[in-house]
């Protein structure tokens, strides 16, 4: 599978370090508008999930890594991977996230576009599931971390016991949407320090279950709180079941349905700092499972928003792509 990524930041350069350990991805292409040596350094060197295995080094036109240059560009418009020979394009950027402007990327080799975010005015959508997905359209959204998180949290549970009513509060490491120190921004929440505060903050999570799994409409709300930690959050998901359930029976469906590298059970009292770089949408936390009543449950998954994120984009390429 040849891909191509536009945008190179947190997402983009996860995607891009994950995407040169894989045999079956190669990068044709990427586009950003930073400077090649910049970029270069950040992709060898990271704040949160350490230095890179490969070495890196910016020339014009070119990032080269461990020797090998791939074709670097600097198009602020979607279309500069028409002629680079990638099948899928990964839009990383933040900024096209329409149906439309993704939509520009399509043409020449390209025949597949997935949007590292929700698309906007609920486009298609793709989240990561147990069970064989249908062919996706040429241009999707792949969601955001904590719908992976919650759509395999309610995959489970919907599956062994019906899921009536659900409601979600997703704890998430802050963002770079988010400012470092007190700076004006549309949401006056957002706006405060992002490392000082935890900050009730926007979620499109619940808007991207409902368009990848139509059940959920109406059953399910989600709530977000960004809290002072770079890398790393958790989603605590409270449902009412439509079949009575005991604490054993839940935690038996989670260790039946659990898919390395994909939906894992948590082996040991961990805290957040010890799950980074882990590749699963969702650390189930036995630990942390309650029941109130036979039929009202409360759940707890962990995911690294970056590594498992970019691991769920990659594999939903390689869906695309067939």
């Amino acid at each position: 599978m040849r891909i191509a990524i536009n945008g190179l930041g947190r997402v983009g350069r996860q995607v891009l370090r994950q995407a040169l350990e894989r045999p079956d991805v190669e990068v044709a292409a990427l586009n950003d508008l930073g400077d090649p040596g910049v970029l270069a350094h950040l992709a060898r060197y990271d704040s949160v999930h350490g230095p890179a295995a490969f070495q890196a080094e910016g020339r014009d036109g070119a990032l080269v890594l461990d020797g090998r240059p791939i074709k670097l560009t600097a198009d602020p418009e979607p279309g500069a991977f028409r002629n680079a020979g990638a099948e899928v394009v990964l839009e990383c950027t933040g900024r096209h996230t329409s149906l439309a402007a993704a939509s520009r990327h399509l043409g020449g080799s390209v025949r597949r576009v997935l949007v590292s975010a929700p698309l906007a005015g609920n486009g298609p959508g793709l989240l990561p599931g147990l069970a064989p997905a249908a062919p996706p359209p040429p241009v999707a959204g792949a969601g955001c971390a904590s719908a992976h998180a919650l759509a395999l949290l309610l995959d489970v549970l919907h599956d062994r016991f019906g899921v009536e009513a659900a409601m979600a509060t997703a704890v998430e490491s802050y963002g770079n949407d988010q400012r470092i120190l007190d700076l004006p921004h549309a949401d006056p929440r957002m706006a405060r320090a992002a490392a000082m505060s935890m900050i009730p903050a926007p979620t499109e999570a619940a808007a991207c279950l409902a368009q990848a799994r139509p059940w959920t409409r109406d059953r399910l709300e989600v709530l977000a709180v960004r809290v002072p930690t770079p890398d790393v959050s958790i989603v605590d998901l409270g449902v009412r079941l439509a079949r009575e359930a005991t604490p054993d029976a839940v935690l038996e469906a989670f260790r039946a349905a659990a898919r390395p590298g994909l939906l894992e059970i948590l082996e040991a009292p961990l805290v957040s700092v010890d799950l980074r770089g882990r590749r699963a949408s969702c650390i189930l936390d036995p630990y942390l499972t309650r029941i109130l009543s036979p039929r009202f449950v409360k759940v707890f998954g962990w995911y690294d928003n970056e590594a498992a994120y970019a691991a769920r984009l990659l594999d939903l390429c390689g869906e695309a792509s067939r």
